[in-house]
């Protein structure tokens, strides 16, 4: 646990007695106290500092300033060292520099971790007998204390029918945790006692005020071979099947690790559980160990891919594990034109005003794994290609984007349909119409990649001639051309 000491000048503008005591690093102080007890980190006072209060003449200051002492921890019977006695003529020295030196000496017999102070004379004196990196000013020390704080888990940016809340706001009555109940013995203790009163977060699906998904979540200390930043999934479940809101989770999920810079995310589930191929399917990895508690697996994934990562996987199994944010560039990468109805439901959160996942009952919106279909005679895609996605008939700008996991040239309803099965916008009888006794059906099943941040506009490849024009079936871009769009992604 961290041990924080603070002078007087760091105590007085927290423990303002009047309106007229307030100075201006009240507020930053106010905000280093308050995130201090965030990261469990304890703040100290050193019993020789009252020496310091107890000069002060007025007696009712000095009494209410005694009094603030008692809110923190006291420092007491550290032995001045060695060192200090024979680098420091103590007998010589005034009141005043004595309590400087005896927190110096404090912090030096590591009866503390780090010393807070904005007094200059201080901080000279740390310098000159290699202190000075463990003597923080205020603002350094507030700096220092963000760095400890459990990860800020950042979802500003949530799918149009995702709210995140606290679990607290869910109705443990609701028949959803009934499967749960049967699953896990003292669910509804564990439930009140660890995720509404430890006021955890969670992402949830609701259907009108029913809850139709819920994922539970939390800020995880190292284990199981796992440093950094860690979250885990405590609780992932689904009410409809079908529908590919566990994708729709999952990528909300993926998204917000990858935005507060997490290392690791993993969950625990029993062997028998069909969630287990779920997570192997977007790149989570058994551990070789069981949850010796439970027995349950431990499915970990790394959030970040390493330099050698990069180097030895291929284009596929790379986005496979690392996805969806993150993919290798591959040589070759296309241009799909895609008419606006099928494009909006395809990719709906492109159109977030009016989306509402019930009314459209369309899991191939929520899904990460998506088909595209049509007449194209192309065969040069091939799995790890690059697919930009734009609209035929409006703004003609590419925001979406997919890496190619399979295609297929059929003419045959019956080829097309079991891999199509939840990803296609398309209906069946849609699909029968593009297999025609002229032409096959070209069928290109992909995994969607994090949306562009900025909405790539076609002109731009017309005007540095990349393209002559708006090309109305798939058609390769040169390398030239790919990294123009790649610039315009989000990290």
């Amino acid at each position: 646990m961290i041990k924080i000491l603070i002078d007087t000048n760091i105590l007085l503008p927290l423990e303002p007695i009047s309106l007229k005591d307030v100075e201006s690093l009240s507020h930053q102080a106010n905000e280093f106290v308050q995130k201090t007890q965030k990261a469990n980190a304890l703040i100290y006072l050193l019993d020789v500092q009252k020496n310091d209060i107890n000069r002060d003449k007025d007696e009712n200051r000095r009494n209410l300033r005694l009094l603030a002492c008692e809110k923190y921890q006291l420092l007491t019977n550290v032995q001045m060292s060695d060192f200090f006695k024979g680098n420091f003529e103590l007998s010589n020295l005034n009141p005043h520099d004595f309590v400087d030196v005896s927190l110096l000496n404090a912090l030096f017999c590591n009866a503390v971790s780090i010393l807070v102070t904005n007094d200059n004379g201080i901080h000279s004196k740390a310098k000159k007998i290699g202190l000075g990196d463990r003597v923080y000013r205020l603002e350094d020390a507030l700096d220092f204390i963000n760095m400890q704080l459990p990860i800020d888990l950042k979802a500003e940016s949530l799918h149009p029918i995702i709210n995140k809340e606290k679990c607290y706001n869910l109705d443990i009555r609701d028949d959803f945790f009934d499967s749960l109940r049967q699953d896990y013995d003292g669910f509804d203790d564990w439930f009140q006692e660890k995720c509404q009163r430890g006021h955890r977060d969670c992402f949830v699906i609701r259907n009108e005020s029913k809850i139709a998904g819920l994922c539970i979540y939390k800020n995880e200390e190292p284990s199981y071979e796992m440093k950094g930043k860690i979250v885990k999934i405590c609780t992932f479940k689904l009410k409809y099947s079908g529908t590919k809101q566990g994708e729709l989770l999952l990528r909300q999920l993926f998204k917000m690790c990858y935005d507060s810079n997490v290392d690791w995310l993993y969950v625990t589930a029993f062997e028998s559980n069909y969630i287990c191929q779920f997570f192997e399917d977007f790149g989570f990895e058994c551990y070789r160990e069981k949850k010796e508690d439970t027995g349950e697996l431990i499915y970990r994934r790394r959030m970040v891919p390493t330099l050698n990562d990069r180097n030895n996987l291929l284009a596929l199994p790379f986005h496979k594990r690392f996805g969806y944010r993150y993919f290798i560039p591959s040589e070759k990468a296309f241009l799909v034109p895609t008419k606006e109805n099928f494009y909006n439901r395809l990719f709906p959160e492109t159109e977030i005003k009016g989306f509402d996942l019930f009314a459209d009952k369309e899991p191939c919106s929520n899904a990460i794994r998506k088909a595209y279909i049509c007449n194209s005679n192309s065969r040069l895609i091939e799995p790890g290609n690059i697919l930009f996605f734009y609209r035929t008939h409006s703004d003609k700008k590419i925001e979406c984007c997919g890496i190619v996991e399979q295609t297929l040239h059929s003419s045959k309803v019956d080829d097309i349909l079991p891999l199509v099965g939840k990803r296609s916008v398309f209906s069946k009888f849609e699909i029968e119409n593009f297999c025609t006794k002229s032409r096959d059906c070209f069928l290109i099943l992909f995994r969607q990649v994090e949306n562009l941040k900025n909405p790539y506009n076609l002109d731009e490849l017309k005007e540095r001639d990349f393209i002559k024009g708006y090309p109305q079936t798939i058609t390769m871009i040169s390398n030239e051309a790919k990294e123009c769009i790649l610039s315009h992604m989000l990290y």
